[in-house]
């Protein structure tokens, strides 16, 4: 099966919005960011089903977030073609560095980062926010990232 990775339509949020926990909203948020002009936001696709997300945030550095790669489709090669799209839509902005963020307690991400030509800027960050269970309980959570950045191909 060939992967399309392209930016999101309000059909995929609603994909994406259907195995999200009640009341969490985060696709229909990016989608609603995207329409703003605010961000990208993309989605991977397989036969019409998503299968990850992530989205982009222009800047004098683009930064991509919230990168998000459904359990069962894990290590197929999803983030990569996620991060790959998003690089080169930084790219097609005349932009030259991504940034990403990865938590400290996501090893497998960070070396899939690594793999892909990100390092470690020494910069860290600790972020406290709220979200949605699986039981559609509103909850606070504290996460440290690490910020890692890549040069592209002029």
């Amino acid at each position: 099966m060939t992967v399309e990775v392209r930016r999101a339509t309000a059909a995929d949020a609603w994909r994406l919005a259907a195995s999200e926990p009640p009341g969490a909203a985060v696709a229909a948020s990016h989608l609603r960011r995207q329409e703003a002009g605010e961000v990208l936001f993309l989605v991977a696709l397989e036969d019409g089903e998503p299968l990850g997300s992530g989205v982009l945030v222009p800047g004098d550095v683009p930064e991509l977030r919230h990168l998000f790669v459904a359990e069962a489709a894990r290590g197929r090669g999803i983030g990569a073609s996620l991060i790959g799209a998003a690089e080169r839509e930084v790219a097609a902005m005349g932009a030259t560095l991504i940034e990403l963020g990865v938590g400290v307690d996501n090893p497998r991400a960070a070396a899939l980062y690594r793999r892909l030509g990100y390092a470690e800027t020494g910069e860290r960050s600790t972020t406290t926010y709220e979200y949605v269970d699986r039981d559609g309980v509103r909850r606070t959570a504290t996460e440290t990232d690490v910020h890692m950045r890549k040069r592209l191909r002029g």
